[in-house]
């Protein structure tokens, strides 16, 4: 028996797994598993399941029915009728039977809901048939609710689907479901094009994973339902470029756009015909039809829906396959003027509805009240007996109870106590792992908080280079503006010439000057190489006109090379990064300028984007045109790659990044762009957007409409007639004319007249061949009709069906009260005198549910305080006594817990706040850290030719001085700006202990990580005492003996050999600051055997 119902459990699953493949495979090892079935009636129940599956898809709906009917005579195993139930559901629905399939979903939800309660004693088997009854339930329930009209059931149905649940081991019933949400639907997104874009990556899946396991039937499922997507012309381009690779992966033939939609249906029909499935073929014909009428053949679309309608006349058993095959015969019959046969296939669509009312679902429900009613009227009989019953059997057990006390063991009563213990040390083992790794991630946060430190620190040092050159900068604006006062006073030289020559000297001094800052950015450049980042964004709102007056500045040098530059002011405001954005516009504008000839223009400007409708954006386009010679095709095309620089350099390729780093940082960036216009001869056009930082405001609009209401029916109503005699006399336009007029004055409830003008509008789209309106009248007319023609009782009758329902459930509720209060006295009547001694134990078991439960310890005590208390019961001192001694363990337990749980959570709420003390530190170093980066960042590269552009113009002879002063000018605002923004960002410095260590680290490794001596002296170099309150240090470093005597004596300064002394320096620096001793310093010498030590002068807080 073992061995076959192994073996029969195999076929069974082979037939199972040729469902979607191949029919007569199934077929084969169905029969085969019934005759090897013998007593196994589960295994024989599944095969007739997989027999009646066969019998569907070939139509032979009485002879499924036949199997379905036998599984419930031959098992009790449940999994099986539920699948019985389910298949019986869509044979329902195939032939709308809709009352039948309400009676078979009823049960088929029952049994699964009953079947899920025990999933847990199934084997693996069951398991498999339960996952695929579970789904297929859903997803045929899915489908019934759709073709009915019901969307919102419909999609709540396969949400009772879990995707990544069981389902994912039955690839078959994946595809199934991938397959009804990209039909469409079920998906809810507003947006159409987003909704059709997710159901055609849907239908991708099934196709894709359909030919990669071999499943002919869900790959024409695929093909079809993408076809029906792609029917409509006018949004067939749309989902072409929105799907454009899944359109490429289908389109194995390469058809035209307007084509693919009739191929797919064509290779869909293909495989339905070989698979064998008639309804489906039908189907397949009927789209196919639906395609060539798409493309204005009606001819082929006539043909292929007389092919759907006679291929097979099984096809009449599906009057909602037929009723859309009349609708489209009617459409095709209608686009050749065949008005006499579309009317004919109109009326038999019409005539269909009756069989697929929605309100068939209400009849079932009406029956199954019937039956509930009857079965509430034996269930009062059998409670009434029951009643009878439980009297005659309180008497007997009354007289046979025995009435003496039961002894407690107390020992049982303890056992809660053990317990208790046993799960409390688990607890406590478990906080101190917690304590543990609370400790662990307060380390790895300190960790972090000592980089970001030291970064930090690197940071400040570079500021403090950076600050150093601006004084430089402020001696050669003077200079320059010397020199022009000079010259506007006339004052060119005396006799001895003296003037002429101070000026040639200031000139020189200049270019020393700039000599000077050229090092200095070149010390500054190779240490921010050192430590190259990511790019760091801080967003805020501001003004663009900020940023056009800082460009404005710089239009000297346009105006040099004959170029106008023009900035138009703007009130626009952004939401960006206002130095990137400065970077942007400076570089956009800088190369433009290099492309533009002489007596050209170069025009910065912004404004609001909008959509192709005219709809404002929420960005704001910034934009540099010029008027140069322009960029071919080629050129165009690569204006922003790193590879291609085409003579524009990496200026734009960083535009580029700023633009691809905002996208990545938020999604109120991304729809940044950046992009280039050109024309050869004519100029070009390079813009960006970045989001718009105004205010939105929310405009409230009141609309007041006033209508009279008392005629408005009556007008609805001479609308609906006209109309209705325009149809007669041929008149269609006249007849829409009508129908418009009517809408405006009928009322929402009168269904009568609305559904009488859908259906003359519907015909009068017809005659006229306006497709569209045709649409949407009919599904009004449809919908309608199937509310008009319900049995209007139907309602009534189950509400009053439903009332006598819940009457009778009262009726048996209170025959059920009755039997309960039977009990009740019998207990105070015969049992209350044993209560006494059992009421304490009682007590003290709720003390053990009390120690238990979920509450705290604290909580715990205070509950079992309350209950210990034994004075209201009579008891003898020997009970009491014991009962005493078992609740003054439990409370002695818990207090002694409650001290250590409040000594261990004070440790651990320490340590939190200490933990997150040091990430909140961390975080703000990082931040600060990156903020800096970004500003060094764009320092340097704005400023660092300009130091040499201004030698240059001096060692020209005869050069402006207004031009030089105009740069130089621009050059100390500029980098007093971006200094000062530099500077805001400096964290305010705290004393710190850790920093001295971090020092004599770096010298150390300065020292080539060789051990070195640090000696602490009482007095200073020149053998004066030291301030009480500092630190004379010492530090010998053989290391360095190799050092010159100039880079000895530079080791401090930015002319260093190792920049890492300079955060030496940083670090004395801000020592001094910090404890306001100002006299730190450090300074490196050589004694007079030539070894170099170090002098370092600190507050002496800093070494305890």
């Amino acid at each position: 028996m073992g061995n076959n119902t192994e073996a029969v459990d195999r076929l069974n699953e082979k037939a199972y797994a040729f469902h979607y493949r191949d029919l007569d495979s199934v077929r084969t090892y169905a029969n085969k598993a019934i005759q090897l079935a013998g007593s196994y009636t589960a295994g024989r129940a599944e095969a007739l399941n997989n027999l009646a599956f066969v019998e569907m898809a070939a139509m032979r709906y009485k002879q499924a029915q036949t199997y379905l009917d036998e599984i419930g005579q031959l098992t009790d195993n449940q999994i099986e009728l539920l699948i019985a139930n389910v298949q019986q559901m869509k044979l329902c629905q195939k032939q709308s039977h809709n009352k039948d399939f309400y009676v078979y979903s009823e049960l088929a939800k029952k049994r699964l809901t009953r079947i899920k309660d025990e999933e847990f004693v199934l084997n693996a088997h069951e398991q498999r048939r339960l996952a695929y009854a579970s789904s297929e339930y859903h997803i045929v329930a899915s489908a019934y609710y759709y073709y009915i009209g019901l969307e919102s059931p419909s999609a709540k149905q396969l949400k009772g689907i879990d995707p990544y649940g069981s389902i994912q081991r039955d690839t078959a019933q994946l595809l199934n479901y991938w397959y009804n949400i990209g039909a469409g639907g079920i998906l809810t997104d507003k947006d159409k094009r987003l909704r059709t874009k997710k159901e055609m990556q849907y239908l991708a899946a099934c196709y894709r994973y359909a030919i990669e396991y071999d499943y002919p039937y869900w790959e024409a499922q695929a093909l079809q339902s993408i076809s029906e997507h792609l029917q409509d012309s006018s949004s067939r381009r749309e989902i072409i470029n929105d799907n454009f690779p899944i359109i490429v992966t289908v389109n194995t033939d390469m058809m035209p756009d307007s084509l693919i939609a009739g191929n797919l249906a064509q290779r869909a029909l293909n495989i339905f015909k070989r698979y064998g499935d008639v309804y489906q073929t039908a189907g397949a014909w009927r789209t196919l039809g639906e395609c060539y009428w798409h493309i204005d053949d009606n001819n082929s679309a006539l043909i292929c829906l007389e092919h759907s309608l006679k291929d097979s006349k099984k096809v009449e058993m599906a009057p909602d396959l037929i009723a859309s095959i009349r609708e489209d015969l009617c459409l095709v019959y209608s686009a050749i003027n065949d008005k006499r046969n579309s009317d004919i296939n109109r009326n038999i669509y019409l005539d269909l509805q009756e069989q697929t009312r929605q309100d068939r679902q209400l009849e079932a429900r009406a029956s199954q009240l019937d039956d509930a009613v009857q079965g509430l009227n034996i269930l009062i009989v059998i409670v009434m007996l029951m009643i009878l019953m439980v009297v005659v059997l309180l008497v007997i057990f009354t007289r046979m109870r025995r009435r003496s006390d039961e002894a407690f063991s107390i020992s049982k009563l303890l056992k809660p106590l053990s317990k208790w213990k046993s799960n409390n040390e688990h607890e406590i083992e478990i906080r101190h792992e917690q304590f543990d790794e609370i400790k662990e991630a307060t380390d790895v946060a300190y960790l972090h908080l000592t980089q970001n430190r030291k970064r930090n620190l690197e940071q400040r040092a570079k500021v403090q280079l950076v600050c150093s050159i601006l004084p430089l900068i402020d001696r050669m604006v003077n200079e320059i503006n010397r020199i022009r006062q000079s010259q506007s006073n006339h004052v060119y030289c005396d006799a001895d010439g003296n003037a002429e020559e101070n000026h040639a000297k200031r000139l020189r001094y200049v270019e020393e000057i700039t000599d000077s800052i050229t090092e200095y950015n070149s010390i500054l450049t190779k240490w921010i190489q050192m430590r190259q980042g990511e790019l760091s964004l801080r967003i805020e709102n501001f003004r663009l006109q900020q940023v056009f007056d800082m460009v404005s500045h710089s239009s000297m040098g346009f105006t040099l090379g004959g170029i106008r530059l023009i900035v138009k002011p703007t009130d626009k405001v952004i939401k960006a990064d206002p130095t990137l954005t400065l970077f942007m516009v400076n570089t956009i504008a800088d190369n433009a300028r290099k492309f533009t000839p002489k007596g050209g223009s170069v025009t910065i400007e912004a404004k609001t984007t909008a959509d192709r409708q005219g709809n404002n954006l929420p960005y704001i386009e910034i934009s540099v045109s010029d008027t140069g010679k322009g960029m071919t095709e080629e050129v165009l095309s690569h204006v922003f790659d790193r590879t291609y620089t085409g003579g524009h350099g990496f200026g734009l390729k960083n535009c580029k990044g700023i633009i691809e780093k905002y996208k990545k940082t938020s999604s109120i960036f991304k729809d940044c762009m950046i992009a280039a216009e050109s024309t050869v001869g004519k100029g070009s056009r390079i813009f960006f957007w970045l989001p718009s930082g105004k205010i939105r405001t929310i405009l409230f609009l009141a609309m007041l409409s006033i209508s009279n209401l008392i005629h408005a029916g009556n007008k609805a109503s001479e609308f609906a007639d006209s109309a209705y005699l325009s149809n007669i006399m041929g008149k269609y336009e006249e007849t829409l004319r009508f129908a418009d007029s009517c809408h405006k004055y009928i009322d929402p409830k009168d269904t009568v007249v609305l559904l009488d003008v859908s259906n003359e509008a519907a015909v009068a789209a017809l005659a006229l061949h306006r497709w569209d309106v045709y649409k949407k009248n009919n599904n009004v007319y449809t919908r309608l009709f199937r509310l008009a023609s319900a049995d209007s009782s139907l309602p009534s009758y189950i509400s009053y069906m439903q009332r006598s329902k819940t009457n009778k459930m009262v009726s048996v509720v209170l025959l059920i009260i009755l039997l309960l209060v039977i009990f009740p006295s019998w207990y105070f009547l015969y049992y209350r005198h044993k209560l006494n001694y059992k009421f304490c134990v009682e007590r003290i078991n709720h003390m053990n549910d009390i120690l238990l439960s979920d509450m705290t310890d604290k909580e715990k005590h205070d509950g079992i305080v309350k209950l210990a208390n034994f004075d209201n019961f009579n008891l003898k001192d020997e009970q009491k006594a014991k009962l005493q001694n078992v609740v003054e363990r439990i409370l002695s337990a818990l207090k002694t817990n409650i001290e250590h749980s409040e000594e261990m959570d004070s440790q651990v709420e320490l340590a939190i706040d200490e933990c997150h003390r040091i990430e909140m530190e961390a975080g703000h170093l990082h931040i600060s850290n990156s903020v800096l980066d970004n500003c060094l960042s764009t320092l340097k590269h704005e400023t660092m030719y300009y130091p040499s552009r201004i030698k240059q113009m001096i060692s020209n002879k005869g050069f402006n001085i207004d031009e030089l002063s105009e740069v130089v000018t621009y050059y100390h605002d500029l980098y007093a700006i971006l200094a000062e923004q530099a500077l805001r960002q400096v964290p305010q410095q705290r004393a710190n202990k850790d920093t001295y260590s971090y020092m004599l680290s770096i010298l150390k490794k300065s020292n080539g990580n060789h051990l070195f001596s640090v000696e602490e002296s009482g007095k200073d170099m020149l053998g004066r005492p030291v301030n009480i309150k500092n630190a004379y240090i010492i530090v010998r470093m053989a290391g360095l003996d190799t050092l010159t005597d100039s880079q000895v004596a530079n080791l401090f300064t930015p002319y260093t050999v190792d920049l890492n002394m300079l955060l030496c320096r940083q670090i004395v620096r801000e020592m001094g600051e910090v404890t306001n001793l100002r006299a730190c310093g450090i300074q490196a010498d050589k004694d007079s055997q030539g070894h170099v030590f170090v002098k370092i002068l600190i507050p002496k807080i800093y070494l305890r």
